[in-house]
């Protein structure tokens, strides 16, 4: 009923039998069926038929499935149009069957026309490097590097900060679990620094990728760590160096010196030298093991060879703008990331909750702080990881201090997975305050402390919470240094500045472009279970790359008429994937296709203004014998 149920199928089979070069023409119920498509198979064969039309659904089903079923007749695959009478015909016209036939007739007419024009075409196979390119040493790229690694490919390891681990390394307590960050990550990090497959470079950036799928040359830059393996962890240098700045890796509530070891179990376990903070005193290098400090060491570039390349260069925390719900005008606000370094065992105040020298006897969390909307600076997506990470917290902080209030205002909860859904009812048995608000909150802060006030949406009214500490449950934003990763890639962004998937649900770790993959939350928000799945589901996909040997360019890719191209590089700046460049023949400069980065959008050919770019497939004369086609029965 999609088709036939509109369209007089029987009519538009007696029809095509009248068009010029149509030597069969039949109908089946399913043609996309095994016996449909035995039937093309019969005819190719009985008339040595050598183009083939199918008049069915959309090509983006079954392209494939008849391409296949007229290659095992001995045709080239490509000599095959479709004409989507489903989408383009019964299904827009349902109520005007006898109008949908006539157009079903233009359609048939149409690409009969364009496939006495088609010419067989040949796949590109490239040749793959079995080895693979990750940029990100944090959850998402350790798990993408050790799967791989572990089915014998080798992996290069990018990650920009001086240690692996990400974000998630320095998480007091992972949810569902007893174990802090550091010890979940530990066996995971170890098995990585011990694997023969994997080259790590830590403190580097990708600097320039050139190349395609099965053969990307990368080059790395490697700065400088200033201090080598001789480093052992004496500390001598720490107590000497006379210049302290605000510890990132404490997200500020802490100070390090110039030289430090970014936490307890950085990999790799040596000292570090920040260059923007290190005056060159030279006094780390007088108290230190001879040959350990290098303060004059310079950076430099690595160039590999990958065949494919995982994206997986995490997020940024929101970082609400100075008096945001008091946000930098009092040390008793606080953000979520912040509290889980109070919280840790290994953090600036060894996992006891201590702020402005005392444990706070009430807390109120504000959820949704940079996600949904909830203020001018947030973003309008739900951040995911917000509502479970703040119940987590709420309830540990419970277990140690059974006396503290807690508040919890929130706009929306969203505990979406099940497990999540317990620390909802876990964080209610526990006697924390859930308060409902419209809108958003407001905090107070004077010299004796902070208050939020805020109206309750379930009793309709207006509260004042006396708190000694506000904890804004702040959402991910996309990574900052995302801009120059897309600028190296290539890779596209979508409406929220996280990296687009080729398809959310169809190729989730994929880039449109082939060969390049997109691990964790590098696409969207992602927990921290999320992301070590999407890790291993990016690994998954390139080793069935590496495992095949060999990657198949479908032909219909754009082609350079060389004699007639004027060099103008008109095509080069509209190719959004970077397929085109320009080389010299004789004495004139052309354009030159990159077959395996090119994805068919067909910019370049309509920007061309000689003609001397082509598309295989939909070449000029091709689409306009189709639109001459549609014009016989209007002028007539």
């Amino acid at each position: 009923m999609n088709i036939a149920g509109t369209i007089n199928v029987k009519e538009v089979v007696d029809y095509a039998r009248t068009l010029p070069h149509v030597v069969d023409a039949n109908e089946y119920v399913f043609m996309c069926s095994a016996p449909g498509q035995d039937l093309i198979r019969e005819s190719i064969k009985r008339f040595e038929i050598n183009r083939v039309v199918v008049a069915a659904c959309s090509p983006s089903m079954h392209e494939p499935t008849f391409r296949a079923a007229i290659a095992e007749a001995g045709l080239n695959p490509y000599l095959l149009e479709m004409a989507n009478i489903r989408e383009h015909s019964a299904w827009v016209h349902s109520h005007e069957k006898r109008r949908a036939t006539e157009k079903t007739k233009d359609l048939v007419r149409m690409a009969v026309a364009k496939a006495v024009l088609l010419e067989p075409l040949e796949e590109l196979r490239i040749r793959m490097q079995p080895t693979s390119l990750v940029l990100g040493g944090g959850v998402a790229g350790l798990r993408a590097s050790l799967d791989l690694a572990e089915r014998g490919f080798k992996v290069h390891l990018v990650e920009k900060l001086p240690t692996t681990g990400g974000r998630a390394v320095r998480l007091g307590t992972i949810a569902h679990s007893k174990m802090s960050g550091s010890e979940l990550l530990k066996p995971i990090i170890d098995s990585v620094e011990s694997n023969p497959n994997i080259v790590t470079y830590v403190n580097s950036e990708l600097e320039a990728l050139d190349g395609s799928v099965g053969y990307f040359k990368g080059k790395i830059k490697r700065n400088p760590r200033f201090v080598s393996a001789k480093c052992t962890l004496c500390e001598e240098c720490v107590h000497v160096c006379p210049v302290e700045v605000a510890n990132e890796y404490d997200y500020g509530l802490s100070k390090r010196k110039a030289i430090y070891l970014p936490f307890k179990e950085a990999h790799p376990h040596i000292m570090v030298i920040d260059p923007a903070a290190c005056n060159k005193c030279g006094e780390c290098v007088k108290v230190c093991e001879p040959g350990a400090i290098n303060l004059e060491e310079q950076p430099n570039e690595i160039e590999i060879v990958a065949g494919g390349i995982i994206l997986a260069t995490g997020f940024e925390p929101y970082e609400p703008p100075t008096g945001e719900f008091g946000y930098g005008r009092s040390e008793r606000v606080l953000t979520l990331f912040q509290l889980e370094r109070l919280l840790d065992s290994d953090g600036p105040t060894k996992g006891e909750l201590v702020v402005s020298g005392s444990i706070p006897k009430s807390i109120a969390f504000i959820m949704c702080v940079g996600s949904l909307g909830t203020t001018e600076n947030a973003h309008p997506y739900c951040s995911r990881m917000c509502c479970a990470s703040s119940l987590k917290n709420m309830i540990r902080i419970k277990e140690l201090y059974s006396d503290t209030t807690i508040y919890a205002l929130y706009k929306d909860i969203r505990t979406y997975a099940r497990y999540d859904e317990k620390l909802y009812e876990r964080a209610t048995e526990r006697q924390i305050k859930f308060i409902a608000f419209e809108k958003t909150p407001a905090v107070n802060v004077d010299p004796d402390g902070v208050a939020v006030q805020v109206r309750d949406a379930t009793l309709q009214e207006r509260l004042i919470i006396p708190a000694d500490v506000v904890v804004l449950a702040v959402g991910m934003s996309p990574s900052k240094d995302l801009d120059k990763v897309r600028s190296v890639v290539k890779v596209g962004c979508s409406p929220e500045g996280f990296l687009r998937e080729a398809h959310p649900k169809l190729r989730p770790v994929e880039a449109p472009a082939d060969g390049i993959f997109l691990a964790g939350s590098i696409t969207s928000p992602k927990n921290v279970l999320e992301t070590s799945m999407a890790g291993s589901a990016t690994a998954s996909k390139a080793s069935i790359l590496f495992a095949k040997g060999e990657f198949l360019v479908e032909p219909i890719t754009a082609q350079v008429t060389e004699e007639i191209c004027s060099g103008c590089a008109i095509c080069i700046a509209m190719c959004p994937y970077g397929a085109i460049s320009r080389k010299t023949m004789g004495e004139k400069r052309v354009a030159e296709v990159d077959r395996a980065l090119c994805k068919a959008c067909g910019a370049c050919v309509a920007a061309c203004p000689s003609g001397a770019m082509q598309q295989a497939g939909f070449k000029d004369t091709q689409v306009l014998a189709q639109v001459v086609a549609i014009s016989e029965r209007r002028n007539a």
